[in-house]
């Protein structure tokens, strides 16, 4: 009996081993070919850093302008390791320094004082964990104070955003 059953069992198997398969086909192509890739690619943004966007070579138009608020989110400093910053959500360390506009030097920040290099203005301002600079008019404001914008540099700030070809936040 136990022979019979081991004999049904390994039919089965074998048998079942022949369903995937059978359907295999309806699958299509795991990946895409070089004519899909393309229609793909052509259907992206193009990215901000790419010269051909503005028409025009981005070192020769001389620097960005900053975004009108950088906040500093957050600091994780290690022992054995350099430290790693949050600016405006976005995680900077040793190899992405260089923002839209300002460098972040964190090879020479004291503390858990962060340099920020506003590239246009050529000035460099401190920043602490929760605190937000405003680039128009270089203040610093804490995390509790609330934020005044002003509405004509609002609309100056998504006017330049428009020209840089970036999202509106």
């Amino acid at each position: 009996m136990t022979m019979s059953i081991r004999l049904t069992i390994l039919i089965l198997l074998w048998g079942f081993s022949f369903y995937p398969f059978a359907y295999a086909a309806n699958l299509g192509r795991l990946f895409t070919t070089p004519e899909e890739r393309a229609v793909l690619d052509a259907g992206r943004p193009p990215k901000i850093s790419d010269p051909t966007t503005k028409g025009k070579d981005p070192i020769k138009s001389g620097p960005l302008e900053p975004p009108l608020y950088i906040t500093f989110n957050g600091l994780m400093t290690r022992s054995q390791e350099p430290a790693i910053v949050w600016i405006n959500g976005s995680k900077i360390n040793g190899s992405n320094k260089v923002q839209q506009g300002f460098i972040v030097e964190i090879d020479k920040m004291y503390g858990i004082t962060v340099p920020i290099f506003l590239s246009k203005a050529r000035q460099r301002c401190f920043l602490k964990p929760g605190q937000t600079l405003n680039t128009r008019d270089k203040r610093v404001q804490e995390k509790f104070e609330p934020v005044q914008e002003n509405p004509e540099e609002v609309k100056q700030s998504c006017i330049s955003l428009i020209k840089n070809n970036q999202d509106l936040p």
